[in-house]
């Protein structure tokens, strides 16, 4: 599905001062955020506690449906948000061919971290010690899913979004990945190196949104990453190490390679790859007018 950048502008052109303020692009960050905060607090503290005091064999798949259901209801809200305040049509989230989208960033993904484990296997650094039960691939593609929904829906679709309509997209780019790049220094074995890496490695990510305009290709891109790369080959997820992943391996070898205890996102070679598909991605978005000029030079 082919959409214009200008197709996610706001839709209202206030003229008093009250419409203006609610109009610019950091206020309806806010607001936007406002209209799915009250979900996801009634979620944690109701929901989340009776899904915490379910026993086994049930609790898997109460998690499972309230997983599918959280989806669907933030994203019912959020379209909300669109219509009632930037009164437009909620192009980024429409289903037209949003499976196709999902999967190629999916598939992306898994032959970014694939190709990571291929060569640290091939180099004598990936051994697997043991496989673990089947159901943690499940539980995974649920966890990560939800995780990399959120966290697509509030860096990708709402702050870079309104920060490109202000700012243009290689402002907004390098703002993003900034603010992405930080927020991932509170997580266990991060470093200013780390949160580095991580900038570079969000140009991939935003990318896949400035191409397609869309949430699924840059779901399935991060949801992919990190299933993959915790869930399934299990390496540190940016430096988190609790959960658990189908295989147990025993990972050495240089940190430039393997990432150390941050995962691949710290692997220069992964850094390099992920910057090249981005890049990639980029080129295809130019060609394709997908980028947006700040406000000052569109008035």
């Amino acid at each position: 599905m082919n959409i214009k950048s200008e197709q996610l502008f706001t839709n209202v052109h206030a003229s008093k001062t009250i419409g203006k303020i609610i109009q610019f692009p950091i206020s309806r960050m806010l607001i936007s955020v406002l209209f799915i905060i009250p979900f996801l607090i009634f979620h944690n503290k109701i929901i989340g506690d009776f899904i915490a005091s379910t026993k086994q064999p049930y609790h898997s798949l109460v998690s499972y449906i309230d997983t599918i259901i959280s989806i669907i209801v933030i994203l019912l809200f959020y379209r909300l948000y669109v219509k009632y305040i930037e009164r437009r049509k909620s192009y980024e989230i429409t289903l037209n061919d949003n499976f196709k989208e999902f999967c190629m960033g999916f598939i992306i993904s898994l032959g970014l971290v694939g190709s990571m484990v291929l060569l640290m296997f091939v180099l004598g650094y990936y051994k697997i010690n043991n496989l673990n039960s089947g159901k943690i691939v499940l539980d995974s593609i649920f966890f990560f899913g939800m995780g990399a929904f959120i966290q697509v829906l509030f860096f990708r679709i709402i702050v870079f979004r309104l920060a490109e309509e202000l700012f243009g997209s290689w402002i907004a780019l390098i703002l993003i990945s900034l603010i992405f790049g930080i927020a991932h220094l509170v997580n266990e074995n991060a470093t200013i190196g780390t949160s580095l890496a991580i900038m570079i490695m969000d140009v991939l990510l935003i990318a896949a949104f400035i191409y397609t305009r869309r949430i699924w290709f840059v779901w399935g891109l991060h949801m992919s990453w990190n299933f993959f790369q915790d869930g399934i080959f299990g390496m540190p997820n940016s430096g988190v190490t609790q959960f658990p992943s189908w295989i147990d391996p025993i990972i050495s070898g240089p940190k430039w390679i393997t990432g150390g205890n941050f995962g691949i996102e710290a692997s220069y070679i992964a850094i390099l790859m992920s910057l090249f598909v981005g890049i990639i991605i980029l080129k295809i978005a130019i060609n394709n007018n997908k980028i947006v000029i700040p406000i000052w030079k569109r008035n």
